[in-house]
């Protein structure tokens, strides 16, 4: 049987897509998790900036080389950068078998066996099997796909189209299989999660399927990553301060907080209506993470001042800063743009200030009780690694406890020591 390997680049979303491929690649080909040893390979592309286009194309050149070598059978692209751009990767990389856009993972096996291009901008429902490939007890469900919000930075409607949303129906035995599987965290995720059911049901139905959600015995934790700032999300919050299930934790990425720039930005609500949420979200003591983007054309000190101030203010838990990035197709690419200098200098500045706030953070928690669930045992030094019910998977802060605690189990303890990114915790027996 031939051998097949995925290198899945990009967000969790692209995660989850690599996981539908592999699983229904797995029924007619043994899956292996090393290249080395594979036959046939697939790439599953980022391409929402320059930077994360360029990666795809590094990574596909190494492949070319590998396949030219003998070393692999076949090489197929998949993923965001054929929906976004199939032509010019075919005249770049003519050495590639095929070439699967987002619309059309269950046309891989064609494009193994066949060769080609399948590349569609109608959305498909994406019922395949899943091979799940994060640690055990935790996984991501992809609630929807594409955005009909118009940001003006933005490409990802042109690679992926208006909301699509899969059905109530569809995620809760998505997530069943899941909880079978041993998982204990559900992570929502959506290119923006308060459009969920929008297009299905002419209404946002995420209260209800997390509703749902909470029904499923064996999950015990549900957090939400990737909101928009819509008057939706007091329902949203409302909804989480009474939840036994969903972690007292948002996503929600506001982007600037001028609303000079909100507007310039494209971005459906103002300075008021983003304060009224973020206070909405710290008087119920739900945790906050955030990212922002310094440097967007026009941008003034001014503007950025008022960024600053936002987020020293509100002393946001957890932010990811990016600096501006100019995409050809996006509305912003024409408009007066930053000197790559000042958003240098805004981005170390914010990093700063995102340092400090940690620490307060941080040294906030000295002393106090908190649930967290672990996420590995390191044998080397014989400590547990793991998250409190603050943090997210991969982007933040760690929990350390001396000696071996079980793998997906989840505990109460004390927070004895921290740096602004690692609390080391003693379990409450």
């Amino acid at each position: 049987m031939k051998r097949v390997s995925l290198i899945s680049l990009g967000c969790p979303k692209n995660l989850v897509d690599s996981e539908r491929v592999l699983g229904e690649v797995s029924s007619k080909y043994s899956i292996t998790f090393g290249t080395d040893n594979a036959d046939i390979v697939l790439i599953n592309t980022c391409a929402f900036l320059k930077e994360s286009r360029e990666e795809s194309e590094e990574v596909i050149k190494e492949f070319i080389e590998k396949k030219e070598k003998g070393k692999i059978e076949k090489l197929i692209v998949i993923g965001c950068y054929p929906s976004l751009d199939v032509e010019n990767l075919k005249k770049k990389f003519p050495f590639v078998d095929g070439f699967v856009g987002t619309n059309n993972l269950k046309d891989v096996l064609l494009a193994i066996e066949n060769g080609g291009v399948y590349v569609d901008k109608t959305p498909e429902y994406a019922d395949l099997p899943r091979l799940q490939v994060t640690l055990s007890h935790y996984s991501y469900l992809k609630i929807a796909d594409g955005c009909s919000h118009r940001c003006a930075f933005c490409l990802i409607p042109k690679i992926k189209g208006d909301t699509h949303s899969f059905d109530i129906d569809f995620l809760v035995h998505e997530a069943e299989a899941l909880s079978k599987n041993g998982v204990k965290e559900l992570v929502l995720i959506a290119q923006d999660t308060t459009q969920y059911g929008i297009d299905l049901y002419k209404q946002v139905k995420l209260v209800d399927l997390l509703e749902e959600l909470e029904k499923i015995d064996g999950v015990s934790w549900i957090r939400l990553l990737y909101t928009y700032p819509s008057p939706y999300m007091h329902k949203v919050i409302d909804y989480i301060k009474r939840s036994k299930k969903v972690v007292p934790y948002i996503d929600m990425p506001i982007q600037h907080a001028s609303d000079r720039m909100l507007r310039a930005m494209l971005r459906m609500y103002s300075k008021k209506d983003l304060e009224q949420i973020v206070e909405s979200m710290k008087s119920s003591h739900i945790a906050f993470r955030t990212s922002v983007i310094v440097g967007f054309p026009t941008e003034t000190e001014d503007d950025f001042k008022e960024l600053e101030k936002f987020i020293e203010k509100y002393e946001i838990d957890h932010i990811g800063i990016f600096k501006y990035s100019n995409e050809y197709g996006t509305i912003s690419y024409n408009m007066k743009q930053v000197e790559e200098e000042i958003k240098q200098e805004r981005f170390e500045r914010l990093n700063e200030l995102k340092d400090k706030l940690a620490i307060k953070r941080s040294k906030s928690f000295i002393g106090k009780e908190i649930s967290f669930i672990v996420d590995y045992y390191d044998s080397t030094s014989k400590n547990s690694y793991g998250r409190s019910i603050y943090d997210a998977p991969d982007i933040d802060n760690v929990v350390i406890v001396k000696g071996k605690l079980k793998q997906g189990g989840i505990y109460r303890g004390i927070v004895r020591q921290v740096n602004p990114y690692e609390w080391l915790v003693e379990v409450i027996k």
